[in-house]
């Protein structure tokens, strides 16, 4: 779960970096930390709060 969270923490870094270190000017490097970035906040995104709902017992009609 930890791992999650650093490669969430890592997506948001590769989304804002080339900001904050001065390289938005360039289009290709820029894209490409849009791209990655993105990708992997999605992607955990999906995991974290994904295993949150799926261990939710499911609910089944009672029979009578």
């Amino acid at each position: 779960m930890t791992a999650n969270w650093t490669e969430l923490t890592l997506g948001i870094w590769l989304i804002v970096s080339p900001w904050l270190l001065g390289f938005s000017s360039i289009s290709v490097m820029k894209w490409s930390n849009l791209m990655v970035g993105l990708l992997l906040v999605l992607i955990n995104v999906w995991i974290i709060f994904g295993k949150k709902r799926a261990s939710l017992p499911s609910e089944e009609p009672k029979s009578k």
